[in-house]
């Protein structure tokens, strides 16, 4: 199919009985632009406009999400269907803003990755060539909405031709299909979510999405697992900044999509505050009316256009992070209910659901408080080198705001486990697209389900560290399990109150951070005092490292933003604007308890100290209390040790690397 739209002499206006399409006052958006017909003219074939209005764009930005410029919106009545749409423009260079259908004329022109790591890029994006804009687009509606904004005021734009071809039917680009026999080819399972489904780096650990490892649960001889979320994303922004768009031009014909989505969604306008809000242009905030028309009429149609199968996946519920030990936890979404949008939205469409709202409310409550504090993003000092928009996580979280969103791995590993268990239950309920998702999980994953045990999926959960006290650092010790560093006893418990030993802390740096044999080849052993670690990775980090400044991993680093020593007379624990950095915020001179230390060990404690390696005990989680005692002479739990060693491991990551792979340490 070929179309070509010329003006000649007339400014067609849209008319439904008009195949040929034309131009119209206002777009279908939410909110709804709305133009002036009034102010369009023809210049030698081209339909133009001026717009005089200054006021309309003293606030507009570079990246802004509530502007309007003006200019036209042509609409063309077109199927469902991948198009490639090419605009040619009147007016020198490019002083125009082109988009298709409310999308973001400034995201769609950029390049680059969707993903933290670089792994999944932008393959589609809008370019230019002269006074042609082209851009391939799926339409899941009735028609199309080519929007032409000026760039500035008092000076003519316009439209001049528009041509249209439809795409090939083949819509795979760029990745390799994996032939599985006679004509069949390997399927694909795309992850489309927020922060709470993206797939983070090292240098956000211990953050963790669960779409980052839902690969664990897939076949990879079957299906590969392609994860677009990002933090930050609603319904609105994924579709805006082209984001659905690229998934649908990359995938294929019955491929998935798990599609997940609703807390950057509850940002309201808060009478005007929040420019973000429901009522921006390209704001993320949406009412449940919004979101329910979001997912009806556009994500919805636009996966089904290309031959995918859309999966709704309700967003996971939030968790006060400093709940008291008799919380019983509720579905966050109180104002907004999109978890129950959409629901019903699934049942209206007959799509498949995975309601991990409902399951998520309920594992919190039965690991209980204790349990479910320790899994999400509240942090104490020494947990992670890791570092957020607002500083470094090692001193605590900054801003002294414990995150009760975002979570750890250990939580990732049980929301796949919560997304299989609705998959095998409603495909045992007879859905077809359950069914044939089930078909590329892993046999012993689908086995686990229908046993009620993924002790042999997740073997490093171990049964002692996920209710009360002793899940405090559930994450690390699943992560040291994980890595061979630390076994659980024959029934699959951790003990992480048992003590640890000079030897195993010493082999397990050892491995961490690859170092010769002989380093942990050490006559004598016995329990592990906080002044031995600190011995310990005082020699391990000389080994590793070097003492020299400039060999420094890259989190001690002003990378990592202003990183001022505390002796330092300048240093403010706070740099700047409050973001919070690597070093400890205690100045060395006010650690309060280390007198009768031999000078040797007193020594390396303070290097150690001073490198961020260990830091004070007896500080809380969620604000930044970094403490005056360090406790030399405390001995030191194999719970203790998994946080020592868990961050050792982050410390020597590659920080764009996503932190779920399995590391080789040797």
């Amino acid at each position: 199919m070929y179309r070509e739209i010329k003006f000649g002499r007339k400014i067609p206006l849209f008319d439904m009985s008009n195949s040929e399409g034309g131009f119209i006052s206002g777009n279908d958006t939410l909110p709804r632009r709305n133009v002036s017909l009034e102010g369009l003219f023809l210049v030698n074939g081209a339909v133009c406009v001026m717009e005089r209005d200054r006021e309309r764009f003293l606030h507009y930005h570079p990246g802004g999400t509530d502007y309007d410029r003006g200019g036209m919106i042509f609409r063309l009545p077109l199927p469902p269907g991948a198009y490639v749409i090419s605009v040619v423009c009147e007016g020198e260079g490019i002083k125009a803003a082109v988009s298709i259908s409310g999308m973001d004329p400034e995201r769609i022109l950029q390049g680059g990755h969707w993903d933290a790591a670089g792994v999944v890029p932008v393959r589609n994006r809008a370019r230019w060539k002269g006074n042609t804009w082209t851009f391939s687009y799926v339409n899941g509606g009735a028609w199309i909405d080519i929007s032409l904004e000026p760039m500035q005021p008092d000076i003519v734009v316009g439209i001049r031709e528009i041509r249209i071809w439809e795409r090939g039917k083949s819509q795979g680009q760029g990745m390799e299909d994996v032939e599985l026999g006679e004509g069949q080819k390997r399927r694909r399972v795309f992850i489309l979510g927020d922060s709470t489904a993206k797939s983070y780096v090292f240098e956000e650990a211990p953050m963790s999405g669960w779409g980052q490892l839902f690969y664990r649960m897939v076949d990879s001889a079957m299906a590969e697992v392609v994860n677009y979320s990002n933090g930050g994303r609603s319904l609105r922004v994924m579709y805006q900044e082209g984001r659905l768009n690229d998934l649908l031009l990359t995938g294929r014909q019955g491929d998935f999509v798990l599609l997940q989505s609703g807390h950057n969604d509850e940002r309201a306008r808060n009478d005007g505050k929040d420019p973000d809000g429901e009522n921006a242009r390209f704001g993320r905030g949406s009412t449940e009316e919004m979101y329910g028309n979001i997912l009806k009429t556009c994500f919805l149609p636009a996966i089904q256009a290309v031959g995918m199968i859309p999966v709704l996946v309700t967003p996971v519920t939030r968790i006060n992070a400093g709940c008291g030990n008799d919380t019983v936890f509720v579905n966050s979404f109180r104002n907004r209910d999109f978890p129950a949008v959409m629901r019903r939205i699934a049942a209206e469409t007959n799509t498949l659901l995975l309601d991990l709202n409902k399951k998520s409310v309920e594992y919190f409550n039965q690991v209980g408080a204790c349990g479910a504090r320790a899994m999400v993003m509240a942090l104490e000092p020494g947990e992670t080198p890791g570092k957020t928009n607002g500083g470094s996580y090692a001193n605590g979280n900054p801003g002294n705001h414990a995150d009760g969103t975002h979570y750890k791995e250990c939580l990732s590993r049980q929301y796949c486990r919560m997304a299989v268990e609705e998959l095998v239950r409603t495909a045992d309920e007879g859905n077809g697209t359950a069914k044939a998702l089930c078909g590329l999980l892993k046999k012993e994953v689908l086995q686990a389900a229908g046993k009620g045990d993924f002790s042999e999926v997740f073997p490093e959960v171990c049964r002692d560290t996920i209710f009360g006290e002793g899940a405090y650092y559930r994450n690390q010790i699943e992560k040291m399990v994980e890595l061979g560093i630390f076994r659980k006893d024959g029934e699959g418990n951790f003990r992480p109150e048992a003590l640890c030993s000079r030897n195993a802390f010493r082999e397990g740096i050892g491995k961490i951070w690859r170092l010769p044999e002989e380093f942990t080849r050490v006559e004598g052993d016995g329990n592990l005092s906080k002044a031995d670690a600190a011995v310990i990775l005082y020699d391990a980090y000389a080994a590793r490292f070097g003492l020299e400044e400039e060999k420094k991993p890259p989190y001690m680093t002003n990378y990592n933003g202003p990183n001022v020593d505390p002796s330092d007379p300048d240093f403010d624990c706070n740099l700047p604007s409050g973001e919070t950095m690597y070093y400890p915020l205690t100045p060395f001179g006010q650690v309060a308890d280390l007198d009768g230390l031999s000078q040797e060990v007193y020594q390396k404690v303070e290097a150690v100290y001073r490198l961020g390696l260990l830091r004070c005990e007896g500080t809380g989680r969620g604000a930044l209390d970094n403490g005056v005692l360090f406790g030399p002479k405390r001995l030191v739990t194999r719970g203790m040790a998994a946080k020592y060693l868990y961050f050792c491991f982050v410390l020597c990551q590659e920080v764009k690397k996503e932190n779920h792979l399995i590391v080789d340490i040797g």
